[in-house]
């Protein structure tokens, strides 16, 4: 069994860590699952799935928490913020200098990571004879899967003073039971027309009468846990600002959780960036709790193999 995020070992700042991170031992001519992460978990999270890929399979993890200037934007949020584009080029030049750039592979993204793997699949897509990249294979991504990743696009673009606090209090309670391996569940719409720290005080006594806090846990631990959580957020928010990539001629794979962050979105955004019908799964879980989940995980895993099959 994988650990659970809370027992993972935290990122300090000053530690430099490597973008390109492989779970388990891989075979040199294993089929390659390429999984953008987008560091709110640590990438432990992917353990669950890499062990139920077919033993020829490998699993090869882009960590965007260990891109120096991404994670510090999510400490510091007066800091400048990399955008899709540059980490999507940061991601491509480890895959390429670690040789899985010469043959077709599986791309994957998890929220903001399915962003940041959309722009990948672009730059692979798209590149003609003359925009030749040495190294890489002409057509390698086989199939795109984004994992409840909401898509760049206008309808879902808002500035920061628009991101409603009952939308993220409730997406913070989702994470806030990853962390402490519980789920924390809330009544639905009894977040609606609070405040900041009105809502905090719900989201504080629900989560210690369903044990996920315990008893005494005082509201200042909590505000600053959601402080980081939120920059985060405004972090994500920052990079994607003014990021309005073209469709793509490809299908692409969308896999919402039951408890989505947007779970009045059908396709979350994505039938307007796929030049073909969506392929859409349903899967049990929530936004950060999604790849613990054994279904979900049997079926992410049976998904990404097939993927790197085709073509």
């Amino acid at each position: 069994m994988s650990p659970r995020p809370d027992t993972a070992t935290r990122r300090q700042p000053g530690v430099s860590r490597p973008l390109l991170t492989t779970p388990r031992p891989a075979d040199p001519a294993a089929r390659t699952v390429v999984a953008v992460h987008p560091g709110a978990l640590p990438a432990t999270a992917w353990q669950t799935v890499a062990a139920r890929l077919p033993e020829d399979h490998a699993l090869h993890l882009c960590d965007l928490g260990n891109v120096p200037e991404y994670f510090a934007a999510a400490l510091v949020p007066t800091l400048s913020v990399i955008g899709v584009r540059e980490l999507a080029d940061r991601c491509l030049t480890e895959l390429t200098a670690a040789g899985l750039t010469d043959r077709r592979f599986t791309l994957v993204g998890w929220s903001f990571g399915g962003v940041v793997a959309y722009e990948i699949a672009a730059r692979l897509d798209t590149q003609g004879p003359g925009d030749r990249v040495e190294g890489l294979v002409e057509g390698l991504v086989d199939d795109l899967v984004v994992l409840d990743s909401i898509a760049p696009v206008a309808a879902f673009q808002r500035p920061d003073e628009a991101l409603q606090p009952a939308m993220l209090l409730t997406w913070f309670a989702m994470y806030l039971g990853a962390k402490r391996g519980r789920r924390l569940t809330l009544e639905p719409a009894v977040l609606d027309g609070l405040g900041e720290e009105d809502g905090l005080g719900v989201l504080l006594a629900e989560a210690v009468e369903q044990g996920v806090l315990q008893d005494g846990t005082e509201p200042a631990g909590l505000r600053k846990l959601y402080t980081a959580f939120h920059t985060g957020l405004v972090r994500n928010n920052r990079c994607t600002a003014g990021y309005l990539p073209d469709p793509l001629d490809r299908t692409v794979t969308v896999v919402k959780p039951e408890r989505s962050l947007l779970p009045d979105s059908p396709d979350l955004g994505w039938s307007g960036l796929s030049g073909r019908p969506l392929r859409q799964l349903a899967v049990p879980g929530d936004h950060y709790t999604m790849l613990h989940e054994p279904e979900t995980a049997d079926t992410l895993a049976a998904l990404l193999a097939t993927g790197s099959r085709t073509g």
